[in-house]
């Protein structure tokens, strides 16, 4: 099938989906205790291959494809989030997603913005997994920083139309790239490689609803995304 959506016609053997896969076990291995054991061998060897894999595909996640007019099926979503974030597939076909570098680490947020105005940063992503797993936690999903490299990574081999059309090159001669979203996800935040590569956090998923049932508990510290009101 991957053969296929890609159009090739190399007579090497497809992609075989291999139950060794990190992200295989990693799934098999989630508990009502944590997300991984504390002994587990699986994260590191999770982490190393969301690092260096290729990817065979890039899609939108959920709330950018709910932005947006087109009706384009995607296999791969995430159904929360007002930043540009997508989620790539790698060919051991396991998925992560990737929040990409939207600011420099020393750059501070200004005392007048709104935190939900604020950019998502990549590197809190990493820093939540480490800490939570100091912590013994192990409730955050492995996540790691990649550089990736948006023409051959995600443009090159994305089916989805609609991330196709908001690539372009900017003046300084860097591939950029935005999404449509009902929040921060216009031209003026776009996001751009150097020329090429651009640095992000790529977090691992966890299994489907349909295959790992399991019960949603609201954040109860949630807050309110209104410039006037305030939660309960």
């Amino acid at each position: 099938m991957y053969k296929e959506q890609l159009n090739l016609t190399s007579l090497d053997a497809p992609l075989q989906l291999r139950l060794e896969a990190s992200w295989v076990q990693f799934h098999l291995g989630i508990s009502r205790q944590g997300l991984y054991s504390r002994s587990s061998p699986v994260v590191s060897q999770l982490l190393q291959d969301m690092r260096r894999f290729p990817t065979i595909s890039a899609g939108e996640s959920q709330a950018q494809k709910r932005g947006s007019l087109s009706l384009l099926p995607l296999t791969v979503v995430k159904p929360s989030g007002v930043h540009l974030k997508l989620v790539l597939r790698f060919s051991d076909f396991g998925k992560a997603m990737f929040k990409p570098m939207r600011q420099q680490r020393d750059e501070e947020t200004p005392a007048d913005f709104f935190y939900f105005i604020d950019f998502q940063r990549h590197n809190a992503e990493i820093a939540a997994f480490h800490l939570d797993r100091i912590l013994d936690f192990r409730r955050v999903p492995p996540t790691v920083g990649r550089l990736v490299n948006v023409t051959k990574e995600i443009l090159e081999v994305t089916k989805n139309e609609i991330l196709q059309s908001v690539f372009f090159v900017s003046p300084a001669s860097n591939v950029c790239f935005f999404a449509k979203c009902p929040y921060m996800c216009k031209t003026e935040y776009a996001v751009c490689g150097n020329p090429h590569l651009l640095e992000g956090s790529l977090s691992a998923f966890l299994p489907s609803l349909n295959l790992a049932p399991r019960l949603s508990v609201p954040n109860p510290w949630i807050r309110s995304y209104s410039l006037a009101g305030k939660e309960e």
